[in-house]
């Protein structure tokens, strides 16, 4: 029998599933038919069909929204995911009596842009509804870093092909999930930077101010300077955080002044590793400064 090369595998690109929650099921291809015949998955899950058999095989959906497989050689694989509810027959196009089902439950997706957000700064939540129907009525769901359950935050509605969006402000990390009808989505991390500022106040004196939802009195930013020679940033002073002034509620600033001898035309910045950010905050960096 004449061998085919590799065939690279096909998957559909499903919109904001997350692909460290979506999963993947297994469906073989053979002479008597596929194995299994019917398969059952959530929306966004994947099925891939790999041939078993020494002859060609190919998956061809009873609906046009799914494409029909390439012609599988032996060992070839296809995958799709699947980004609409509903059951869906399928057949081999060789051997048209041999036929299965894959039923996928309704659900909704949720994705975050970006993953990271400097504190102040908003995000955009978005994702689709498995109905693939406009005017359906998504909830957004909020866990801060520290609360224990779930809460209302936000609300959505469908447009062209189910999708939707929703604009967001964290505060500090925040676990988000969309809710529609009875479904839920698989959880988001949406996580905050708090936002670093150093300021030269003039020559060789310098503050370094840190914006959050509560005050890091107590933690330590690093001040980097940048060496030209090597490219690269090298620590040069820890600066203790003393002084924090509320701001607008939840805002907390937390500040301190320092002294610190460099050339002039230093660049300078300074940085909060993820040990002092905590567990409800980001690491961070600041904006460069000239000395």
């Amino acid at each position: 029998m004449r061998r085919w090369p590799p065939l690279i595998l096909v998957t559909l690109a499903v919109l904001a599933i997350p692909s460290a929650f979506a999963a993947t099921k297994t469906v073989d291809v053979t002479r008597a038919g596929f194995t299994p015949s019917k398969v059952t998955v959530d929306f966004g899950d994947t099925v891939t069909w790999t041939n078993k058999d020494n002859q060609s095989h190919q998956v061809l959906f009873d609906q046009a929204a799914w494409p029909t497989s390439p012609v599988l050689a032996q060992d070839q694989t296809y995958s799709v995911t699947f980004t609409k509810s509903g059951s869906f027959g399928y057949r081999d196009s060789f051997a048209t009596n041999r036929r299965g089902t894959v039923t996928v439950r309704a659900g909704v997706s949720i994705k975050g842009a970006p993953a990271q957000v400097a504190y102040g700064k908003p995000a955009t939540l978005s994702g689709s509804v498995s109905s693939g129907a406009t005017g359906e009525s998504v909830s957004l769901e909020a866990k801060q870093c520290g609360q224990t359950t779930f809460a209302k935050v936000a609300s959505a509605t469908s447009t062209t092909g189910g999708a939707w969006s929703a604009a967001a402000s964290p505060t500090m990390n925040t676990t988000y999930r969309a809710a529609w009808k009875n479904a839920r989505s698989a959880e988001l991390n949406e996580a905050v930077a708090p936002a670093l500022r150093l300021k030269r106040v003039r020559r060789g004196r310098f503050t370094a101010s840190l914006t959050a939802a509560q005050a890091f009195t107590g933690r330590f930013v690093v001040v980097q300077r940048y060496v030209r020679a090597k490219k690269a940033w090298k620590a040069v002073k820890r600066v203790t955080l003393k002084t924090a002034k509320p701001g607008t509620a939840p805002t907390v600033v937390t500040s301190a002044g320092f002294r610190l001898r460099v050339p002039r035309g230093t660049r300078l910045r300074i940085t909060l590793a993820q040990a002092q950010a905590g567990t409800c905050y980001a690491a961070s960096r600041s904006g460069a400064v000239r000395a």
